[in-house]
């Protein structure tokens, strides 16, 4: 997500986000709900279908009755099978939407079998199709698209049916075909404002998490999260799965002065000229950069050697030594001086994240005490000093 949020398009026939990875995360941030609602909805319509078998034995007798019961109690059946495989799907929101759809088939499937064994009662089986539609469209969790093709379906195999059997008067007939139809239009107009309402609901909170976990000038992460989560969670998984991991301390040079003499709007373009040139230089959704504070930025780099985050640090720094911005028709540039810091949590490094930012700024001072438009590093745990990398 930038910085300046936009809000997400939403396609308007498939009440789902443009964007197939915004779906997506959409979608994992939900799926302990959506599994929630599929039990629900399961649970709860097995139980009425089942139910309305007394309506069955009512009207055919016991005898008469046991083929439309049978159909009813096999969509229990199916529900229990599909909730099962559900609990140990590794793509939890996929399996929820799959037994949906076959609960739904299924389930319709069977009432068609009831409506041939009560052909005189075709009207009341037409409300309770329209009723059907919007169980199907609103309250079984599905894709709208899934929803859509499964009530119109069931709509016109229930339709086929009663004209087929033609058990009643065309007039009645005409009018329970239109009641049908209609409860199809708005079961998928409902449907598809809930699913906009849903994911304008969710973008929102991404925008408000957005804004307090990012720097404002620079479109980095900022302090707060690096403190609250960011560095804490990637040490910790550096250590589970002994992996490498490396951090850059950068501090842009003469940056005061460049305030003094030009403004702090130059100061927040050259702010801005480094963020990005970071941002582009690092590996997305990987490596993070963190606006420190003032002119200094922290880059996290997980599963790198202190080899490598040098290297990096070394590209950073000749790129953004070379970098002119054009500011109100001057063109200006500056340099940074690099702290780089690596752990090696294989050999059981005892790290602490404060002692390792702590390492990464005195490097970065010792940089800028020789000479400044420097790369200094070390690994943790080491007095020695790796070559110093300068211009």
């Amino acid at each position: 997500m930038s910085n300046t949020p936009s809000p997400a398009p939403i396609a308007r026939l498939r009440g789902e986000f443009s964007c197939a990875a915004t779906e997506a995360g959409f979608l994992h941030q939900q799926s302990s709900m959506i599994v929630r609602d599929l039990h629900r909805a399961l649970t709860l319509c097995s139980l009425a279908y089942i139910l309305f078998g007394v309506t069955d034995i009512l009207a055919l007798g016991m005898a008469g009755a046991i083929y439309p019961i049978l159909a009813r109690l096999s969509t229990g059946v199916v529900a229990l099978i599909g909730l099962r495989y559900v609990r140990g799907a590794a793509l939890p929101v996929r399996a929820v939407y799959l037994t949906s759809t076959m609960f739904t088939i299924l389930g319709m499937a069977g009432y068609l079998v009831v409506v041939h064994y009560r052909p005189q009662d075709i009207l009341l089986h037409g409300m309770s199709t329209a009723l059907l539609t919007f169980v199907i469209f609103v309250f079984i969790p599905n894709r709208l698209a899934n929803a859509a093709i499964l009530a119109l379906g069931a709509s016109l195999a229930f339709l086929g049916l009663a004209w087929y059997q033609h058990n009643d008067s065309t007039r009645h007939l005409i009018s329970m075909t239109m009641l049908i139809g209609v409860a199809n239009v708005f079961g998928l107009l409902a449907a598809n404002r809930q699913a906009r309402l849903w994911r304008e609901q969710y973008w929102a909170q991404q925008v408000l998490t957005n804004l307090s976990i990012r720097d404002p000038l620079t479109g980095c992460y900022n302090r707060r999260h690096l403190n609250a989560a960011l560095l804490d969670g990637e040490i910790a998984r550096a250590r589970r799965y002994r992996l490498s991991m490396s951090m850059i301390m950068c501090d842009l040079d003469g940056f005061k002065a460049i305030n003094d003499t030009h403004g702090h709007h130059a100061g927040d373009e050259l702010l801005r000229s480094f963020a990005q040139l970071a941002q582009a230089m690092t590996r997305e959704s990987i490596d993070t950069v963190v606006r420190y504070g003032g002119e200094e930025f922290l880059i996290i780099l997980p599963e790198t050697r202190l080899d490598g985050a040098v290297e990096l640090a070394e590209r950073v720094r000749a790129a953004f030594a070379a970098q002119r911005t054009e500011i109100g028709g001057l063109s200006l540039g500056t340099t940074a001086s690099f702290g780089v810091v690596g752990a090696d949590f294989a050999g059981g490094a005892a790290v602490t994240p404060q002692g390792m930012i702590a390492l990464a700024d005195q490097l970065m001072y010792e940089a800028k005490r020789g000479g400044r438009n420097q790369v200094r590093g070390r690994q943790v745990g080491q007095h020695i000093e790796m070559v110093d990398r300068a211009a």
